[in-house]
């Protein structure tokens, strides 16, 4: 079963699961969080054969998102 995905509070941590980024950054369910991990709008990293890791800082950077500003 999978784990529900949790909306991350800044600062931000430099590596998040994909469906928390994609819920943190753009309101995304797990697979539209996916789909974007796949469109590179979610920058990742493999962490092993078949596990990936969203890189909140530089998926921030794209977006124009400042992930340590408290102040939204």
């Amino acid at each position: 079963m999978r784990r529900k995905a949790q909306k991350l509070k800044k600062p931000y941590p430099p590596v998040a699961e994909i469906p928390d980024c994609g819920l943190t950054l753009f309101d995304g369910d797990w697979e539209e969080s996916y789909r974007l991990a796949r469109a590179e709008v979610i920058v990742t990293i493999n962490t092993g054969p078949r596990r990936k890791k969203a890189l909140m800082y530089p998926t921030c950077a794209k977006l124009g998102v400042d992930p340590q500003d408290s102040a939204e």
